[in-house]
């Protein structure tokens, strides 16, 4: 399957799901995004790949003018009940359906990872910033780092199954994927002042819930898994728990946050 489709089905799937398991993990870095992007009273902002609306909630109780942005219908539906004070649209990065240099700020929190194409939504994301404007970006840093997620794609592993079919053989981003990497996107893209830093935190849930969050929330995650006969499944379950066992304070998430500012 293409990849941009991928991820618009997996999504619009879990439009439903997303928010109290996966969506709750990923907000431990939106107070962190906004700072990185000077959001506050009255910034013009654009959130690229909002979901479920967490992070530009955030953004309006700082009193900032935000239009968020999905391009899965599913999504904007959920946003749009959440966010009576801001413009919700459907729209696809690269493609955003407005005029040069109409925000001062742009962030997106784990997007850039699921684009098909990561350049050209960087370049996009530029244009759409007005001179001075700043971005920032989040994408998950290695697996060996963000637990969270290794967990389950080690566990995968350690039971030996063959990967599913119809799964795309790579993201489009992962040449991006590492500090250096993600500094030199934005770069190329014309951002000025950019630096990329690591961050974490640790998220504190029941193993068990956790397994039926990332299975509910994520996509190419999940897909590893779901649809596998049921002792297939329930092999991978059972490494699962063992890898999670290494981890009784919380697994430990570990993310990149890249900024720059737009010359």
């Amino acid at each position: 399957m293409e990849f941009a489709e991928f991820e618009r089905q997996g999504w619009a799937r879990r439009s439903g799901s997303y928010d109290s398991g996966f969506g709750a993990m990923t907000a431990g870095l939106h107070a962190r995004l906004l700072d990185a992007a000077g959001v506050g009273p009255g910034t013009r902002l654009v959130e690229v790949g909002c979901g479920t609306g967490r992070l530009a909630g955030l953004a309006l109780a700082r009193g900032a003018r935000v239009v968020a942005t999905d391009a899965v219908p599913e999504m904007v539906k959920e946003a749009s009940a959440v966010l009576p004070g801001a413009e919700v649209a459907e729209a696809s990065l690269p493609g955003l359906p407005f005029p040069d240099g109409a925000f001062e700020a742009a962030v997106g929190a784990f997007v850039i990872n699921h684009v098909p194409d990561p350049p050209a939504a960087a370049a996009d994301l530029r244009r759409v910033l007005a001179p001075g404007g700043r971005v920032a970006l989040s994408c998950w840093d290695a697996l060996r780092r963000n637990r969270a997620q290794g967990v389950f794609f080690d566990a995968v592993a350690q039971v030996g199954v063959d990967r599913p079919e119809g799964l795309p053989s790579s993201s489009p981003f992962a040449a991006h994927a590492s500090p250096d990497g993600l500094a030199a996107l934005l770069a190329a893209a014309g951002f000025t002042d950019v630096r990329v830093e690591r961050v974490g935190w640790t998220h504190r849930v029941d193993p068990e819930q956790w397994w039926h969050d990332v299975l509910g929330g994520t996509v190419l995650t999940s897909a590893l898994i779901e649809g596998r006969p049921p002792a297939e499944v329930e092999r991978i379950r059972a490494a699962y728990h063992r890898l999670a066992a290494a981890h009784p304070d919380g697994f430990p998430v570990a993310a990149l946050l890249a900024t720059g500012t737009r010359p």
